[in-house]
């Protein structure tokens, strides 16, 4: 009587024994199944690959020390400081543009020690994020852009700045969220990334690294409540658009949006003016701070986004009505929308005066 055939059960090879090349592969097979289990060798840093990749790119991260003049200089200050990643091997320097606005002179130090002076190449006021440059040197590290797109939540990113001159601070995280962001002075995007990333102070300009060290973003603002929060702009939003900025020293393939120069918050009663620009459309129409935003060209607006929304619509250079409750008066304001890096304009940015 014929046996019938069991299940099958792989061996090992007995010493001496010659194998087939099908057991050749499943020995091979089992022999890398036990050989990943083990988990790493003795000896071997697991953080080692991450730890060499910011390495690469720390050379190419520069202290920034700018002197502003003009407008920018009474709203953000004369003198400010912070970070920036070099980007190109022709000498460009992304970087947060609320450090350069207005910006007559720009200091940038490499870790090495070497310093030299910028220029203002190009600023975007809708995506925050502005382009210096600097003669290249030899030597000189160029750090390598990444895709924000792709980027998953958890993942590992390390937030790089400066503490001034040559000293370089990092700090290691994850991806915490990708929410929108809305800022008070007529900002927001729809994407930004929040990670928990972060550097002590907080250094704005600094690039966000993913675990192969490319730049992922540009750390810009930190949460308010929450010194250990931090919100990168998505270099996606730039890289596309770079030739237009070292070209024309703004972003030709879209139009500008209407600007102000007011500084709002969301209230129960509709949307709060805190603060105005000096020498802003709306400083020049009458808008004063505590005014209460009702109505942008007879559009009812009951928040900041919903303000935003409307203001967007129109186009610098055209009238805007604005309704306005000033205490116990409605106002009717005519404001036209104005250019806003043409009123914040860089002394160093060619083709530009502010």
């Amino acid at each position: 009587m014929a046996r019938r055939p069991g299940p099958r059960r792989d061996r090992l090879p007995m010493p001496g024994e010659r194998l087939s090349p099908r057991s050749r592969v499943v020995v091979w097979a089992g022999l890398a199944l036990l050989s990943a289990c083990a988990g790493p060798q003795a000896g071997v840093d697991p953080n080692q690959s991450v730890i060499d990749a910011v390495a690469r790119v720390l050379p190419a991260v520069v202290d920034l020390e700018v002197v502003a003049t003009g407008p920018a200089a009474r709203a953000l200050g004369r003198e400010r400081r912070g970070a920036g990643v070099v980007v190109t091997p022709e000498g460009h320097i992304l970087t947060a543009a609320h450090i350069v606005l207005g910006a007559e002179q720009v200091t940038a130090t490499f870790p090495s020690g070497h310093q030299v002076t910028g220029e203002v190449v190009g600023v975007d006021g809708e995506t925050g994020l502005a382009l210096l440059h600097i003669p290249p040197f030899p030597g000189m590290t160029v750090a390598p852009l990444g895709a924000g797109r792709s980027l998953k939540l958890a993942q590992l990113c390390v937030a790089v700045g400066s503490q001034g001159g040559t000293l370089r601070s990092v700090g290691t995280g994850g991806l915490d969220a990708f929410p929108p962001f809305e800022g008070y002075w007529e900002y927001r995007l729809d994407r930004v990334i929040q990670t928990n990333a972060v550097t002590h102070p907080l250094s704005p300009g600094g690039p966000l690294l993913d675990a192969r060290g490319h730049v992922i973003g540009i750390l810009a603002f930190a949460a308010p409540d929450d010194q250990a929060v931090a919100f990168a702009i998505p270099v996606d939003l730039v890289t596309g658009v770079l030739p237009e900025l070292i070209r024309a020293g703004r972003v030709t393939s879209r139009a500008p949006r209407p600007w102000l120069g007011t500084y709002t918050v969301t209230t129960e009663r509709g949307v709060g003016v805190v603060g105005v620009t000096p020498g802003s459309p709306a400083d020049r129409a009458g808008v004063r701070q505590r005014d209460l935003i009702l109505q942008v060209n007879g559009v009812p607006v009951e928040s900041r986004g919903e303000f935003y929304a409307a203001l967007w619509r129109g186009r610098v250079g055209e009238p805007i009505e604005l309704i306005l409750q000033r205490e116990d008066q409605s106002l009717r304001l005519i404001v036209r929308g104005g250019d806003r890096q043409a009123f914040f304009a860089s002394p160093l940015q060619p083709g530009l005066t502010p």
